[in-house]
């Protein structure tokens, strides 16, 4: 269960599960500049690749979008309209059960099946009160694509060729107060990763070799695409929705 907590914390599920992070502008700013307390090392990636893949994030907030994600862990994907705060989110977790995530607003709502001990209804979650960094916060304030955290985490890249990148993630500079991520020392900070970007400018694929965390976990892949996409989300109804248990909010994360 822990390779699979390990697995939901890797940058391939960033947009999809919006972990909480500061703004690209930042990304060389020391940690005392934006809050934070873990001695990050200062960034090393060149200017003009950081900005390209920062602006390439960026724009998955101003767009309606399909989302692939691909692992040995977990597998599943959706549609996301970062800009009406709108998405219908599913995640296949294997013999852990599948959780589907619904966003209409400031309203969440999460249907989990194939795990034992959670309601079979709708759970209702205020959005506004999942966290800023709460995994269950897939639209976090400021970001409601939530890709910064991508580029807060990239301490080495390069453009190996037009729109092709290849670098370094450090997992603690996105996550300094995951315990789960800290324990791996020094292989949290060396995560290596590979991004497309189109002709438009835009994150079409990102893909993490997380295999260096734990070696079951393989690559994670990210894919992007039918951007402008229609997403049509239907509240459920009420007699198929009951209140999530605040307990249940914040072991994810939340308030």
């Amino acid at each position: 269960m822990k390779t699979r907590r390990l697995a939901t914390t890797g940058v391939a599920l960033v947009a999809v599960l919006g972990l909480g992070l500061t703004g690209c502008g930042k990304q060389t700013d020391s940690p005392a500049a934006d809050g934070g307390t873990s001695a990050a090392p200062a960034s090393s990636v060149p200017a003009d690749a950081l900005g390209k893949l920062s602006a390439a994030a960026q724009k998955l907030n101003q767009q309606s979008m399909r989302i692939k994600i691909e692992s040995s862990v977990l597998s599943g994907g959706g549609v996301m309209d970062p800009a009406n705060k709108t998405g219908d989110m599913t995640m296949d977790l294997g013999s852990q059960g599948t959780f589907r995530m619904l966003m209409l607003g400031d309203d969440a709502y999460m249907k989990v099946t194939g795990m034992t001990g959670l309601p079979e209804k709708w759970l209702h979650m205020d959005s506004t009160k999942l966290g800023a960094s709460g995994q269950l916060n897939l639209m976090p304030e400021g970001d409601p694509g939530g890709v910064n955290k991508l580029v807060k985490s990239v301490v080495k890249v390069e453009e190996t060729s037009a729109g092709s990148f290849t670098g370094t993630m450090d997992y603690t500079r996105s996550n300094p107060d995951d315990k789960d991520i800290a324990a791996l020392g020094a292989k949290a900070k060396e995560v290596p990763f590979t991004a497309t970007v189109d002709a438009e400018g835009r994150l079409t694929k990102i893909a993490v070799d997380t295999s260096v965390l734990h070696e079951s976990l393989g690559t994670m892949t990210t894919s992007y695409s039918d951007f402008g996409t229609e997403v049509k989300v239907n509240k459920p109804s009420a007699a198929d929705t009951q209140e999530a248990p605040p307990e249940l909010i914040k072991a994810f994360g939340g308030a």
